[in-house]
């Protein structure tokens, strides 16, 4: 009798950790570890459960080496825009999550930056898909990833769409998209330099902000801690959002304190297969945000209907 007692007493604590473990409300703090427990998969890659709604997809992309930014953002009525694409190698896994999702146009694509984490993966994407305006800043750069990128542009027949600053667009109805960095005159300035350094790029990387209703997102790419202080200083209105895309993949160059205060983050997205830096990740949940990094979740879905945010992750660590 009492081995029995013990034994139903066993089942229940499983069961109840198991209820804690998949909660809806798990924050990032509680998890660690090597065991991944798969929750939210079906849901993510879901075609029809959340139309009608803002999507915001984090590609985990995954590769040995440091595999870079991807993120699906689909409108409430259907129009898409692809924020950078990884790198090369990464290509055909960001080709099927596509494939999955059934995007076969790609409404705006984003190229943040020329470097090979963002670009390269446009590679396949320019071959597979229809593009309707690809957007990046002007920049020089002389790299082979970026040479080819321009070719597969001309074959394909698509002229860039250089943007700045100050520039402003919708995405279907009620999506607005302003871009707040690089300004006209960094631009301009970096055109006139030999040669610019991997900090230089970065920090000219494009960051945008996306507001839907309620709910507002902004997307730093690679900008380092000197740019956060530009911005902070010149467009600190802009910067309070719910939702933050860490600079630079959350590593230790970016995320100054300051920056964070004037953000006020209440979810920090952390788009790296592999983990950056464990001070910025603490800085992120000292501060009061969730912190979300794809090297922990996986691929992650961020829904919106404009007044209620879900955050639904592919799986967590223990």
């Amino acid at each position: 009798m009492i081995q029995r007692l013990l034994c139903v007493s066993l089942m229940l604590l499983i069961i109840i950790s198991l209820t804690v473990l998949i909660s809806p409300n798990l924050k990032a703090i509680t998890t660690s570890g090597k065991k991944e427990v798969s929750i939210g998969r079906n849901e993510l890659f879901n075609k029809e459960q959340h139309q009608g709604k803002l999507q915001i997809r984090y590609f985990h992309l995954e590769a040995n080496e440091k595999s870079g930014d991807s993120i699906l953002i689909k409108s409430p009525d259907g129009q898409t825009m692809l924020i950078d694409a990884g790198m090369v190698d990464t290509g055909d896994q960001l080709d099927r999550y596509l494939d999955q999702l059934s995007i076969n146009k790609i409404d705006y694509a984003v190229a943040t930056h020329p470097h090979h984490d963002h670009i390269g993966g446009y590679h396949t994407i320019l071959q597979s898909r229809q593009i309707g305006l690809l957007l990046m800043p002007d920049l020089p750069h002389t790299t082979e990833v970026y040479s080819t990128l321009l070719n597969r542009m001309t074959e394909r027949n698509i002229q860039p769409t250089y943007v700045k600053d100050g520039d402003r667009f919708r995405l279907g109805k009620n999506v607005e998209v302003e871009i707040i960095s690089p300004s006209n005159g960094a631009l301009e300035k970096a055109k006139k330099e030999k040669k610019l350094s991997t900090k230089d790029i970065n920090n000219l990387s494009l960051v945008i902000k996306l507001t839907y209703n309620n709910h507002s997102f902004l997307f730093t790419s690679d900008i380092y801690k000197k740019q956060e202080r530009k911005l902070v200083h010149l467009k600190e209105d802009l910067l309070d959002v719910d939702v933050l895309d860490a600079p630079h993949h959350g590593d230790s160059t970016s995320s100054l304190q300051a920056f964070i205060n004037t953000v006020k983050p209440s979810y920090t997205m952390m788009s790296a297969n592999i983990f950056q830096s464990k001070k910025v990740y603490e800085r992120y949940l000292k501060s009061g945000s969730e912190v979300y990094a794809t090297s922990m979740y996986g691929n992650i879905l961020i829904v919106s209907d404009g007044e209620h945010l879900k955050i639904i992750p592919e799986k967590i660590k223990r």
